[in-house]
């Protein structure tokens, strides 16, 4: 009889979930905006008025979708076991603190479903970043781990294992552990999965017309290149991916160019990748290709055949802290061809985040040769 008990009062907790699960589901659901720039900037340059714009910036932890992401991910959490050497634990509020890495966009999508599905959860994200990358749109209180500015993404992985590390003692004495979605590396495939319906509202929205696309977005984690990139390529014939990074990093294209027998980023420009004196200067958060963490849509993107053109940006900071460095006349050629979002038009400088601006300002070079030319807005000027 006992038995019977715990069987139904376990049915009746699973069916609970399940039901804040799909509740979670309909309410962190967004539309994205998909608009072309001349009908809300007036005065512009034909080149710049014609570009679609595939907006997500007022959808909550905006780059990964209409849908947020980390709701199936807590629901795969849930539904295997966490191993461990002393038990095997069921991820559940009343077992696991939830713990997510970022570079400022994506935690507040973790943050929404941590909190609808009641766990306790914190954010690791570099220091360094601008104030309002570190704030809940809503005011909330998230708990913030902070690492070492000058490590950027590569302190992530570090602080992680770190607490995952604590997770054997934390059971000896009976607290919850350390769970993590890890959207970027360990769940991959379902933001790439949830992205492609971004690609799909894309192609619902912007005409009847089957003509090519030029699509721009940026490297990331490459589940905008996988998701919806990946879509508009499979469903519009000979439309074309076009990726950007910053010229501050340089890594994603470094690895492009070697296997595609383009001209390396030394070649180009006479430095290391990375080179801390321009990374300093470094403000396009989110665009340069993570180091120091498997990124297993990165490498899909750049090992498989979704990419066209991998592009380098500047803006006039950077661009700068270059030619401080004395180099030669051909490496500062190359460095002065680069799109710059620091000559776009302030009304647009006040709207959009620098990734945004990158993409647009690549987005230009492409209109200025009369193709149709879509780019992902990812943030707003409120996250800097």
């Amino acid at each position: 009889m006992c038995m019977i008990i715990a069987s139904m009062t376990e049915k009746y907790r699973r069916s609970e979930r399940d039901e804040l699960f799909q509740k979670a589901e309909r309410e962190l659901q967004y539309a994205a905006q998909i608009y072309r720039i001349g009908e809300r900037f007036e005065g512009l340059e034909p080149e710049l008025s014609k570009i679609t714009m595939l907006d997500v910036t007022q959808i909550p932890g905006c780059h990964y979708g209409a849908k947020n992401v980390f709701v199936p991910m807590i629901r795969e959490l849930e539904d295997r076991r966490i191993a461990s050497i002393d038990s095997r634990i069921v991820v559940s509020p009343d077992t696991a603190i939830l713990v997510e890495p970022s570079t400022g966009n994506g935690w507040v999508a973790f943050s929404d479903a941590a909190e609808m599905l009641g766990y306790e959860h914190m954010v690791v994200m570099p220091d360094g970043l601008p104030d309002a990358r570190y704030n809940h749109p809503l005011g909330r209180e998230v708990e913030m781990i902070r690492t070492p500015k000058e490590e950027y993404v590569e302190g992530l992985p570090r602080k992680l294992n770190e607490l995952m590390n604590q997770n054997r003692q934390r059971i000896r004495e009976g607290k919850k552990i350390f769970v993590t979605p890890n959207h970027a590396a360990g769940r991959a495939h379902i933001t790439a999965e949830k992205m492609s319906d971004l690609g799909r509202r894309l192609l619902e929205n912007i005409g009847d017309s089957r003509d090519p696309i030029t699509l721009i977005v940026s490297m990331g984690n490459g589940a905008s290149v996988c998701g919806v990139g990946g879509y508009v390529k499979k469903n519009i014939h000979e439309s074309k991916l076009v990726v950007t990074e910053s010229f501050a990093y340089g890594g994603g294209y470094d690895w492009y160019a070697k296997r595609n027998g383009l001209s390396s980023y030394r070649e180009l420009f006479g430095i290391d990748l990375g080179d801390s004196r321009l990374m300093a200067k470094f403000s396009a958060y989110g665009t340069n290709a993570p180091i120091g963490m498997e990124m297993p849509l990165q490498t899909r993107a750049i090992e498989g055949d979704l990419i066209d053109e991998y592009v380098l940006f500047t803006d006039n900071e950077v661009l700068q802290a270059f030619k401080d460095l004395k180099s030669n006349d051909d490496h500062l050629k190359n460095a002065l061809e680069l799109s710059n979002y620091s000559l776009l038009p302030q009304a647009l400088a006040e709207t959009y985040g620098n990734s945004t601006l990158a993409n647009i300002a690549e987005a230009k070079r492409f209109g200025n040769k009369g193709e149709r030319v879509v780019a992902l807005a990812y943030d707003s000027r409120k996250n800097y």
